[in-house]
Order: structure tokens, then sequence, then C-alpha cells
């Protein structure tokens, strides 16, 4: 399952690699990228890389690239896997600035969805967000995610300075429209 890629209409997951890891610090490190992030520590390439070994090592992890249809690396995207319960965390980030707003992320919350709830049968898909971050909060309930709730202050962020509240969100099978 870890060599999976997902193709969607305009964009294409590939399990992350090595090669990946300059374009991953260059967005970490940007500011503008970052602010929503719930993690803001910028990386080394070093760091990058060892972190990109580490989660192809790992057994509950997925992380794949992003690519639009120019085949230009755009982001990454991933999963935390709890077989035991049936459930998964996503998490992603589309890194180049001047594809945000294309629509990209929610393609690749659909793959993302499709990959869960069709291909590994599970119930549920969760995730946390910066509410702050409305487009991503609006990405997210477009896809059918619900709010559970909110830990607020939960983090601070190393960008704003300020404690920013974290929402939990999810989508279960039944409430998935497969479209």
């Amino acid at each position: 399952m870890k060599g999976l890629i997902l193709r969607g209409k305009r964009v294409k997951l590939r399990p992350i690699r090595l090669a990946d890891a300059p374009d991953f610090v260059r967005w970490f490190g940007d500011k503008k990228v970052a602010v929503y992030l719930l993690r803001q520590t910028p990386m080394s390439l070093q760091k990058e890389r060892a972190w990109i070994k580490k989660m192809l090592r790992a057994k509950d992890k997925i992380i794949w690239s992003i690519f639009n249809e120019d085949n230009k690396l755009i982001g990454n995207t991933g999963l935390t896997i709890d077989a035991k319960n049936k459930a998964a965390s996503f998490g992603i980030v589309i890194g180049e600035k001047d594809q945000w707003g294309k629509g990209y992320a929610s393609e690749c919350l659909k793959l993302i969805e499709n990959f869960v709830f069709k291909k590994l049968k599970y119930n549920r898909l969760e995730l946390e967000v910066c509410m702050k971050n409305k487009r991503a909060v609006r990405v997210y309930e477009k896809a059918g995610f619900l709010l559970e709730g909110v830990k607020r202050q939960k983090f601070k962020n190393s960008i704003t300075k300020k404690f920013e509240d974290a929402g939990i969100m999810s989508i279960l099978k039944k409430e998935w429209k497969d479209n």
C-alpha cells in the first residue's frame, strides 16, 4: 500500500521521496504557508530527509506528494492509519502559494475519502484544523466533514505568537457521498 499512486482529474498523489525534501523545506520555512499549520517549525534539509525516511518506514502512515496537471510538485498530504478502529487522520498542505484557490486541496480530499472509505473500508476520517484557516474549514465542510468540537487555544502559533484554537472535524462512511 505504501507505493500506491492515486490519480484524480487534475492531481496525482504519489508516495513522498527524498528528492521532495527541498520543496518541503522551502514551504515550511515560508510564513505565509506555515501560519495555519499545526507544525510550524522550519526544518533543515537534513531533518526533513530524516522525517521522510521515518515516514516511509512507519507502518501507520501513508504520505503522498501532490502534483498538479502540469506534473508540478505543489504540496503533500497524508494519513495516519488506525486499523484497529477502522479510522484515519488526515493532513494536507498546498505549499506552492500560486496554486492556492485552484481546487487542488478539494480534489485531493476526494481522492483520500475514496481511498479511506472504498479501498480501506474504514468507518471514520478525521483531521485537526486551525480555526483561523477559514479557507481550509470551508474545503472540509464542502467535503462533508462536521465540526465535532474545538480545542481552545490548543497551540501557540510560532508565527503570530498567539494561542490558536484547533477544530476537530470528521466524516463517517455513512455520511460520505461518493461523487
